[in-house]
């Protein structure tokens, strides 16, 4: 299960780095000329810290340890830290949007506007908290044996 578990937690790392990256780095988001030079920045930077955080994490899961539950742990909180704001953000923080063209409207489904990077958000913290349960649900299996 532990094999498992490591693989998911890959998984949700590196395509959360690589789907973000891919998803701003373009006209829509790094590249837009309405966005404000220090909006750029932030973004610039925040897609630098989580891939290397990503990396890291990637690095702590699969090295050898006698401490595998700080490798797990770490390759489980990047991902939910770095999507548990697209929850809630926009009720916090008054004129953010979770949409990065105002102009276009959002999938609805039965009324309810479905926005596709929370969709990804949802999923990449729900395969994240999978994987660390299945890693925690081995441990306490092997810590029995």
């Amino acid at each position: 299960m532990r094999k498992i578990s490591r693989i998911l937690l890959s998984v949700v790392l590196v395509s959360t780095a690589v789907v973000s990256v891919a998803v701003d780095w373009n006209v829509t988001h790094l590249f837009n000329p309405e966005w404000h030079p220090h909006a750029k920045f932030h973004d610039a930077v925040m897609l630098w810290l989580l891939s290397g955080m990503s990396i890291m994490a990637l690095w702590l899961l699969w090295r050898q340890s006698t401490e595998p539950n700080i490798g797990y742990t770490v390759a489980m909180l990047v991902p939910v830290i770095f999507w548990s704001p697209f929850f809630f953000v926009t009720l916090v923080i008054p004129g953010t949007s979770l949409q990065a063209d105002l102009k276009e409207a959002p999938p609805m489904i039965a009324g309810i506007a479905i926005y596709p990077n929370v969709v990804v958000a949802t999923v990449s913290v729900i395969l994240a908290l999978i994987g660390y349960g299945l890693y925690c649900a081995s441990s306490s299996e092997a810590s029995r044996l």
